[in-house]
Parts: C-alpha cells; structure tokens; sequence
C-alpha cells in the first residue's frame, strides 16, 4: 500500500472514530489457527480453501496484538476454538451468560 493510500484510509479511520461512538461491548471470538482452518475447510468456500497458512498465522497475531490495545470499550474475550455457538444449545448458553456479566 503506498504512503499516499495509507494516508487516506487513516484519515477515514479518523474521521469515523469521531463521528461514531464506541460498542457497548466489543465481543472478541479468539480461534486458534488450527481451528480456523478447520473451519475454513469445514464451510467449504472454493476461494478460501487455498489461503497459505502464513497468511493466517500472521493475521491471527495481528488480531491478537489489536485487541491487546483495544481500549474504547469493555471486551469480552471469547475462546471459540473448541466451542460451536451456532450448533450447539450448551454452548450458546455458556456465550450467553459471559455476554450477561457485561449486561
């Protein structure tokens, strides 16, 4: 990305942190990379079955270096590597009631 692009979005990025307030709460579902692949492979999507695994292990470390300095709001940090909340009643309430201390 050039200097003059990246000059750009920070000033939108800017621009939108002043005009938009802040979530109540921001949700953050930590994965381990392991498990995003497996549910990469899992949702079968063509274009993403490809994506190199450095690609994914460096995404994943900037992730976790961003929330480490995310400050606007509470955070609830979510291990969802081994838990289904779309599929499984005991997880989605366990979700459920980490998302209810924030309440």
């Amino acid at each position: 990305m050039s200097q003059r692009d990246f000059q750009t979005y920070m000033e939108l990025y800017q621009s939108m942190r002043t005009a938009l307030q802040p979530p109540d709460l921001l949700i953050y579902l930590r994965c381990p990379v392991r498990g995003i692949r497996h549910r990469i492979k899992k949702r079968g999507r063509a274009s993403e079955q490809e994506i190199p695994l450095p690609y994914l292990r460096k995404l994943n470390a900037l992730y976790e270096e961003w929330i480490s300095r995310y400050d606007l709001s509470p955070v609830m940090v979510w291990e969802s590597g081994q838990s289904d909340y779309l599929t499984s009643l005991v997880d989605r309430l366990e979700f459920k009631r980490n998302i209810e201390k924030f309440l």
